[in-house]
């Protein structure tokens, strides 16, 4: 369906909406389905319904992108078939004709920017073909094996609430998801240069063999102006020309989908302040999502911050080390395996704070002051960093080794203690050269007595020699 958004609708609502509250977030929908992420620090900053079935509408096409990039060639020229006959011109289509020619990155294009279901019809048959390693394949079987490559993608990811039937998000009772795994998904698609650098454009165009084609983004955050669109456009979606009063500077990219059953959806992109914003809203109010996700970008971006827990290399402190090896040095410095970096709002920063609880099978102590249980080497992981708003802990990482430490044995207190073991070797020295003079001593006196006595019997034995010889 084409998307229908009715600005003076939405302006009206502008100052009736739940608004944010100091640093808090927007009131999202209560039947919405939420999750607001930052890439950097890696927080989930708010979420709703994450975990609940919703339908995707037209933001499967994100899945559709991102397969047709990894298992299609973009440079490809590529014919549009009778594929698109199947669908409802009413629907939002970027108006392609059977027998144009062109390339998969450029249908990438009317893929995500009119959300065009002709144009994810025919990415579907050809990338399909492509995946079959078959030319000629038939449309239908291509069709089902590039469906098969989704939901093997999806299962890749981890998206183990989502079933795809379709390449476009035309309603399916059998077509879902879940908003948790559409964050997956849009982690992945605006990691790729590609689908980022097709979903940033407000407006693309192109002369194929056929037609020429200008296709606009249907994330009305990016417009400051709805004069940049053309009037027939402005018409068919009952924007008014002038200010747009949703338009943020800060929006980056996105993908808008709707039908009746899935409500308004979109999964978008913001950033700022060394942030990058991802939200996802499922099921949300037409003439509310906009402006919840610009709420949310702007109060991310101007009133949250980031603390640091890791410097650049991870290390996270130092703790001294009561009973160390003496050959070891006396401090154990600890790592995490990746950044530990909390945004939180500003206004707040003094209320967080990080304690470690180490694993007790290895130190004893807290995190300034500990004893080794056993000996430990770099990599070996020691416990937990916990970060606390208050009282309440609201991030964790294991925390390692960043170098090898040996607890104390008993060839190290010698070492330690030294000037006792100095002193203690004197003594020791002093009593030995006393009990070997007095053992000396001793028996000097007894062999002078034996050699004197020896000497007077060789005396008499010489002298009766002597006279029997004369």
């Amino acid at each position: 369906m084409k998307r229908k958004i009715g600005l003076l609708v939405i302006i009206s609502l502008v100052f009736f909406t739940t608004g944010i509250c100091a640093a808090g977030l927007p009131t999202y929908g209560t039947d919405e389905g939420v999750i607001i992420f930052e890439t950097n620090s890696g927080d989930t900053l708010f979420q709703q319904k994450q975990d609940e079935k919703c339908y995707p509408a037209s933001t499967t096409k994100l899945m559709t992108a991102l397969v047709a990039v990894e298992k299609g060639n973009l440079d490809e020229t590529i014919t549009i078939g009778e594929e698109i006959d199947t669908i409802d011109a009413s629907s939002s289509v970027a108006d392609l004709e059977t027998g144009e020619t062109i390339t998969l990155k450029e249908l990438l294009y009317g893929l995500l920017l009119p959300s065009g279901n002709d144009a994810a019809e025919t990415i579907a048959v050809s990338v399909g073909r492509k995946i079959g390693g078959d030319a000629t394949l038939d449309a239908t079987k291509a069709y089902d094996l590039f469906i098969k490559a989704m939901n093997e993608k999806a299962k890749e990811m981890g998206m183990k609430g989502t079933n795809y039937v379709n390449p476009h998000g035309l309603q399916d009772s059998n077509h879902y998801t879940t908003p948790a795994d559409m964050l997956k998904l849009a982690q992945a698609a605006f990691a790729d240069k590609t689908i980022r650098d097709v979903t940033r454009a407000k407006v693309h165009e192109i002369q194929t063999n056929k037609v020429k084609h200008k296709w606009y983004n249907t994330n009305l955050m990016l417009y400051a102006n709805f004069d940049e669109l053309p009037a027939d456009y402005r018409v068919a979606n009952n924007l008014s020309a002038g200010t747009n009063a949703l338009f943020n500077g800060y929006a980056t990219s996105g993908k808008t989908g709707f039908t009746e059953e899935a409500g308004k959806c979109l999964v978008f992109e913001g950033e700022g302040n060394g942030e990058n914003i991802i939200g996802i809203i499922m099921d949300g109010e037409e003439t509310t999502v906009f402006k919840e996700a610009s709420d949310t970008i702007n109060t991310l971006i101007k009133e949250y911050d980031f603390i640091e827990w890791t410097k650049d290399d991870n290390a996270c402190g130092e703790v001294q080390i009561e009973n160390y090896h003496v050959f070891d040095g006396k401090m154990l410095k600890i790592r995490t395996d990746k950044p530990l970096i909390s945004l939180v709002p500003e206004a707040k920063k003094n209320g967080y704070t990080s304690d470690i609880k180490w694993d007790t099978n290895r130190l004893i102590g807290n995190e300034t002051l500990a004893s080794l249980k056993s000996d430990v080497k770099e990599g070996d992981e020691l416990g937990v960093l916990e970060v606390y708003n208050g009282d309440k802990m609201v991030e964790s990482a294991p925390v390692y080794a960043a170098n090898t430490m040996k607890a104390r044995n008993w060839i190290d207190y010698p070492i330690m203690y030294w000037y006792v073991t100095i002193v203690v070797l004197l003594i020791l020295a002093a009593i030995l050269r006393i009990m070997y003079v007095d053992f000396m001593r001793k028996n000097k006196i007894k062999y002078k007595k034996i050699k004197l006595k020896n000497s007077s019997g060789n005396r008499s034995s010489r002298n009766g020699s002597g006279r029997n010889r004369r």
